[in-house]
């Protein structure tokens, strides 16, 4: 899940003195946080059957361009005394790669805040000053990651269960700039709000702020239940087009070997539609891991998309997507993944060598490392 906060708040209590021995015990002095540095990259080549004029991918996000080897892109973070109670940390991470920081680098820093246009291979994915006080409650003042989605940003916060995106990640917000805050309720229920500029926005090209909020349900360590919520006005110049996403997403660990996820998302936006009306999409995804042995993995996911009024897919398209991910875990670090993946549309939106056709088929092979 994109960013999933599942926060435990730990209060430790103080050790008695037997009755027989009453001499007070010496209090251990307070340990500094640590400065942490970790890192992940990836590289992966692709294929798609059906040879399309542009060597594009159509509607995969990530993997757009076919027969080609890629970096990725190399995922570097920093961070300081995060969720250390009455502490002020910090966050920082830097992407680069040929891949990734071109999709997911938010408007007004490294792609242009009107034009959408971006030529560089470097992003400052998240960067944000935050403090958690000793109730537990976190506020995260700057750039950081969305709370949207059941997938992530391929990076230090994790791996998903495929190589590639889904259509719903792709369409969905990446990233938010503004203040954020964590609370946790108990040891099974946290709630998040958010306040930001905007999705994918460092820069605010309207006067309008967007709202986002988070409930995560999560009892045991095998099931979680999350409501997403998010609204603002996303368009350009534009404070009164009103966008807004109701997402589910659930996770449940059957067994060690198996686990199931589903992800409901319901969107809709003003003006976007052909007619000046409001536009509606929405999609079912359902997620299925296999863990066979330590070292092999057989994943699976079905999603649907539907998009019939084209804020999406043009022209508006209800669209089925099937993808069958082996992966082999060279160390537990060192992961390699290829996607089978089988995309389907009621209209021809795809392309074959030239031709507008309803399928598409490509193969996506990919190595990953974390260090």
């Amino acid at each position: 899940m994109r960013n999933g906060l599942f926060l435990l708040l730990t209060i430790p209590v103080a050790a008695q003195a037997p009755p027989e021995a009453p001499t007070q015990v010496a209090q251990p002095a307070e340990i500094e946080p640590e400065l942490k540095f970790n890192g992940y990259v990836q590289s992966s080549f692709s294929t798609n059957f059906n040879r399309p004029a542009d060597g594009r991918n159509l509607y995969h996000g990530y993997d757009e361009r076919t027969d080609r080897l890629r970096l990725d892109v190399l995922d570097l973070n920093l961070q300081y005394a995060l969720d250390e109670a009455d502490r002020t940390g910090f966050r920082l991470e830097v992407t680069g790669g040929g891949s990734m920081p071109r999709v997911d680098a938010a408007s007004g820093l490294f792609r242009d805040a009107y034009s959408g246009y971006s030529n560089t291979d470097f992003d400052i994915r998240q960067a944000f000053v935050s403090h958690t006080f000793a109730n537990g409650l976190r506020v995260d003042v700057g750039k950081f990651a969305s709370h949207v989605g059941y997938e992530v940003m391929d990076g230090v916060d994790g791996r998903n269960p495929n190589a590639t995106r889904a259509l719903t990640f792709t369409y969905s917000p990446f990233t938010h700039t503004g203040v954020r805050a964590t609370y946790p309720i108990d040891d099974t229920v946290s709630v998040t709000g958010l306040l930001v500029l905007g999705a994918d926005s460092f820069q605010d090209t309207n006067n309008s702020l967007s709202v986002g909020a988070q409930v995560n349900f999560h009892p045991t360590d095998d099931f979680s239940l999350v409501a997403n919520f998010y609204q603002g006005a996303e368009q350009i110049r534009n404070d009164r087009n009103q966008r807004q996403l109701w997402e589910l997403i659930a996770n449940y660990k059957v067994t060690e070997e198996i686990t199931l996820g589903a992800e409901v998302m319901r969107a809709r936006e003003q003006g976007l539609r052909w007619d000046g009306g409001t536009a509606h999409w929405n999609s079912l995804v359902l997620y299925w891991t296999n863990r066979l042995s330590d070292q092999f993995s057989l994943n699976f996911r079905q999603e649907w998309f539907n998009d019939p009024d084209g804020a999406r897919i043009l022209p508006g398209a209800h669209y089925s997507g099937f993808t069958v991910t082996p992966e082999y875990r060279i160390t537990e670090d060192w992961v390699v993944r290829m996607d089978f993946r089988f995309d389907h549309a009621d209209r021809a939106v795809f392309d074959r060598a030239g031709r507008s056709v309803r399928q598409q088929n490509t193969f996506f092979l990919g190595q990953s490392y974390k260090f």
